[in-house]
């Protein structure tokens, strides 16, 4: 019958492999390399590119984590765009002005040129959105039914 032998465990756990290699293995060695490169502002691209043409293929993101991770660079947050929003340009009582003109395709410019009361030909912003009717402007009969109940 077999018995446990220590001596024999400890051996196999000294041979052990796994099966995963560590992370950022291959770049270990390229390290100081890497830090060179980033101290001059090198980019992630343009390491990985170097890296690349001297045998150690690697992509710039495997550069931007090891840098991250290995070396403790700081992570930049992402520049929001800022969405843009029209110029809307109030009467002088204060009130937004009535707009006359069709509402513009999403693909087109989202201004145009109107004629201000002032006289002046000042852009006017378009309003997003379904087009409502103004209750104002309609007619009184077309508003009534056209049936002939009494």
């Amino acid at each position: 019958m077999n018995t446990f032998d220590p001596s024999a465990v400890r051996k196999a756990v000294a041979e052990f492999t796994p099966l995963r290699p560590q992370k950022f293995e291959d770049l270990i060695p390229a390290k100081e390399v890497i830090l060179e490169l980033r101290q001059k502002r090198a980019s992630y691209r343009s390491i990985a590119d170097l890296l690349s043409q001297h045998f150690l293929p690697t992509s710039k993101t495997a550069i931007a984590m090891f840098c991250h991770q290995v070396l403790g660079e700081n992570i930049r947050p992402r520049r929001r765009v800022a969405r843009r929003r029209p110029p809307v340009f109030a009467l002088p009582n204060g009130a937004l002005p009535a707009l006359d003109s069709p509402v513009p395709s999403e693909t087109g410019s989202p201004t145009e040129v109107h004629d201000n009361p002032n006289g002046n030909g000042t852009p006017l912003a378009q309003p997003r959105g379904p087009r409502i009717a103004q209750i104002r402007k309609l007619n009184p009969q077309s508003n009534e039914k056209t049936d002939s109940h009494p």
